[in-house]
């Protein structure tokens, strides 16, 4: 009996060993088929800092450059680089305070820095806008801690040299300096204040020469240069020398006389326009529209069109507009008995209109073709109570002379421009001295 049930259980145990070890083998079975098709991927490690996605707002501001073109305002480049509508006018009203924004010229470059807004996508928020109005100051326009703009206008720490170019004149007095590097300005100066005595239309011949003395001041970290004054200049004219000297009188202004102490300023000017000839002068010639011989009562100066046309005198504009034949026409009234006329302008200066009152050498218009001619001149006319006249024939008289104190002043400083010219000159022959040595040891070595 005990047999039989030790057999029963034996033979259980048995059947239950027997159905483990087959769900055994089938689990296994089963693990490694799903391992025959599992690929293994690597694990991705956690995004690093720089790898983890930030707002727009929080990564930092993106500078830029903007440019001025013809036409643009501060308000239309900033809302053309992505700027609210309403920002850019805050902040071309803020500028306001210290530049006025009507002034941007195509040469200024103006530098912002702005985070791109999230949840308006292509507008930006401006942080700060920076560019340079003059080579001596720079204004910034920045956020407030609270958040609002505030603009400063700072001074730039510039070098300063005083500079003397001198040189020969072959043709072109303002050609051939402009050749040897003295700025625009620079010439423009000296051909004012020469106007007076000196036609730069029939004065020059070959081989006369030139010395200008002026201030020059550079960026040392943008390296860019700008004139400052003219200090001293001289014309040696077929062997004639004509110096002019920059002083401060006691009224405060600045003004050039000669070595007398004789302002160089006269009646009218000479010339009343920079770099140009005269085409055609005053007398009976052949009208070259008309066609037949005819009295020219003017002279014409041949420029080209945009050329700046000076007053030739102080006085008061009574007419600037177009008129007739002689296109755009300003006429100024110097004294009770002189006036100038100027036609065929392009345009007119701003501010430029009848009633205005203006100053010698101050820009009144532009050179240009308008009315009846053939191209762009000055057309120029002298008259003597509402006639015209020649204007060769009219000798000006010095407008003043410095005297007592004023004057004595004026020699002392003549003598100390004297001496740094004579400085300058002799170091400026020393050193072309050595450099046509260094030159000659090259062409012929010496033999060893």
């Amino acid at each position: 009996m005990n047999f039989r049930i030790n057999a029963r259980i034996f033979a259980a145990i048995l059947c239950l060993m027997l159905a483990l070890a087959i769900a055994v083998h089938d689990f296994w079975l089963h693990r490694q088929e799903k391992l025959k098709n599992y690929i293994p991927i690597e694990s991705a490690p956690l995004p690093s800092e720089e790898e983890k996605v930030v707002p727009d707002e929080e990564k930092g501001p993106i500078e830029k450059t903007l440019f001025i073109h013809k036409g643009d305002t501060l308000t239309s480049i900033l809302v053309a680089s992505g700027i609210e509508k309403s920002q850019a006018h805050e902040v071309a009203e803020l500028l306001k305070k210290v530049f006025n924004p009507k002034d941007l010229r195509p040469d200024h470059e103006i530098y912002i820095t702005f985070i791109p807004i999230s949840e308006k996508p292509g507008l930006h928020d401006l942080q700060s806008l920076y560019f340079r109005p003059s080579i001596d100051e720079e204004i910034w326009i920045t956020r407030a801690d609270n958040g609002t703009f505030i603009v400063e206008k700072l001074p730039v720490k510039l070098d300063h040299v005083i500079k003397e170019v001198t040189g020969k004149i072959q043709g072109s007095f303002y050609v051939d300096a402009g050749k040897q590097g003295v700025p625009k300005r620079i010439l423009h100066e000296s051909i004012k204040a020469f106007s007076y005595d000196v036609d730069f239309q029939r004065s020059f011949h070959t081989n006369d020469e030139y010395a200008l003395v002026f201030d020059l001041y550079s960026d040392p970290n943008t390296h860019r240069e700008e004139a400052g004054d003219l200090l001293y200049a001289t014309l040696i004219l077929q062997g004639k020398k004509l110096s002019i000297y920059r002083f401060k009188t006691k009224s405060g202004d600045y003004a050039y006389f000669n070595e007398k102490g004789e302002s160089v300023r006269k009646g009218l000017l000479r010339t009343p326009i920079d770099g140009a000839r005269i085409s055609s002068g005053f007398g009976s010639r052949r009208h070259p529209v008309l066609g037949y011989t005819k009295q020219h009562k003017g002279v014409d100066f041949a420029a080209p069109t945009g050329t700046p046309i000076m007053a030739s005198g102080d006085g008061v504009v009574e007419k600037a507009g177009p008129w007739a034949s002689y296109g755009n026409y300003i006429r100024i009234r110097h004294n009770s008995e002189f006036s100038t006329a100027y036609a065929h302008l392009s345009r007119f200066a701003k501010g430029i209109h009848p009633g205005k009152r203006v100053k010698q050498a101050q820009i009144i218009g532009y050179v240009g073709a308008t009315g009846r001619t053939t191209g762009p001149h000055l057309h120029y006319e002298l008259l003597r109570h509402n006639v015209q006249i020649n204007p060769s024939s009219i000798k000006m008289l010095p407008a003043g002379k410095l005297v007592g104190q004023e004057l004595q002043k004026f020699m002392i400083h003549k003598e100390e421009i004297d001496k740094q010219y004579k400085a300058l000159y002799e170091k400026r022959s020393t050193l072309e001295i050595k450099a046509s040595e260094q030159k000659m040891s090259s062409i012929n070595p010496p033999k060893s």
